[in-house]
């Protein structure tokens, strides 16, 4: 089956690979997660088993957010 891949298709599906098994990461990175290096941590010990990459994304998906300052006219800021 993998006998007629080439070097730049495996590049290619194995960058690809990383790419998915890293969304956990990207999503808790976008959403501000508050325990960010958590996350990130069972994303890469065990996104390879499989049932790890879908707790990092539940974690990604469910954990508390970081709370962003929004600024309000008269120069104060409201949390």
């Amino acid at each position: 089956m993998f006998s007629d891949v080439g070097l730049y298709e495996l590049l290619f599906m194995s960058l690809c690979a990383l790419l998915f098994l890293a969304v956990p990461s990207f999503i808790a990175y976008r959403r501000r997660v508050q325990r960010l290096w958590l996350v990130v941590l069972v994303n890469a010990l065990g996104a390879c088993t499989g049932v790890f990459w879908f707790v990092a994304l539940y974690m990604a998906l469910r954990m508390r957010t970081q709370s962003a300052a929004v600024p309000v006219p008269g120069g104060r800021v409201a949390a």
